[in-house]
């Protein structure tokens, strides 16, 4: 009973940024942002065309070679990182098939190890001079196929989460398909589908699966720079919904850079912590891009995401 008061307290302490953002399951990571160019457009997976497509269900991939990672901080003392690579298996004429693998991992940093006082009613207690850590580590596969304006993409994760000496695992499926019509992108995809799985501090866990439709619009050229729009409701399955509405605009410079801005506005069914906005840009020459993110939390502070990406020639719409 003892140990057992020990990891619930810390727990709490270490899991506190999320309960603040009304995460009612574990697996928080799922619901972050996987992609430093989705984040800055408000998570949109329309904007997730590298790489990082694979952890939006995956029928996004491009049809390149490519190498994506990003890292940035999280509320608190958390600490977020992806990596994924995206590989062509196959080519005909009339289909297209890439398959993909990635790495997610979570920090919750480390609070000190709390015995509670019972005279207290665990509301106080004694430290024993030790540190309890948590974190969040995700394995995924998966496959992006076309076929003329189809395409249509499966992934396969398994996280683990670890607190303290306590651990529970999950195995998750997510279902994405799409298609394109004049220029005109429309995407609907389940992420993360699974079953009840065993937690470290309940007896069972509700993953955090999400329904996600999207459309995005033609790239339209105004004023020298190459707009499109996106619009996206996404349903979290212990999180509410949200509905955002983001544009962005790229152009090319003169030295050879390919620059672009992403801004988003957000509108969330439960109250949330998170700013009703979201902002980004990328700055691509050659092979390599770089992406920032960047969305505020109110009294929490704000986070930062850091991403680059690198294919195997100059990168081309997954879509088109």
């Amino acid at each position: 009973m003892r140990r057992r008061l020990i990891f619930l307290r810390a727990a709490a302490v270490v899991a506190l940024p999320f309960l603040t953002l009304k995460a009612q399951s574990s697996m928080v990571m799922l619901t972050l942002p996987a992609s430093a160019r989705a984040a800055g457009g408000g998570d949109a997976a329309a904007f997730a065309t590298d790489a990082s497509a694979l952890f939006y269900g995956g029928q996004r991939l491009p049809r390149e070679r490519s190498v994506t990672a990003s890292a940035g901080t999280w509320i608190g003392d958390a600490q977020l990182a992806t990596l994924a690579y995206a590989q062509p298996i196959a080519w005909q004429r009339r289909a297209q098939s890439v398959l993909a693998l990635g790495v997610q991992s979570l920090d919750y940093g480390s609070v000190d190890e709390i015995v509670p006082d019972p005279l207290t009613g665990g509301t106080r207690g004694t430290a024993t001079g030790n540190r309890v850590s948590g974190n969040e580590l995700a394995l995924t596969a998966g496959v992006r196929q076309q076929t003329g304006r189809m395409r249509v993409g499966f992934a396969l994760t398994y996280m683990r989460q670890q607190i303290a000496d306590l651990s529970a695992s999950a195995l998750t499926l997510s279902a994405a398909n799409g298609i394109t019509a004049r220029g005109w992108d429309a995407d609907l995809s389940i992420e993360h589908a699974a079953n009840a799985s065993r937690n470290p501090s309940r007896r069972s866990l509700t993953i955090p699966s999400t329904w996600r439709g999207s459309v995005a619009s033609p790239a339209w050229r105004v004023g020298g720079a190459r707009w499109r729009g996106v619009a996206e409701y996404r349903r979290v399955n212990s999180g509410g919904s949200t509905s955002l509405l983001a544009v962005e605009g790229a152009f090319a410079t003169a030295a050879g850079w390919n620059l672009a801005t992403r801004v988003a506005g957000l509108a969330y069914s439960e109250e949330s912590a998170r700013a009703p906005w979201s902002a980004g840009g990328s700055a691509a020459r050659g092979r390599w891009s770089l992406d920032y993110a960047y969305q505020g939390f109110g009294a929490l502070g704000a986070v930062h995401r850091l991403g680059f990406t690198w294919h195997s020639r100059d990168p081309r719409s997954p879509s088109r």
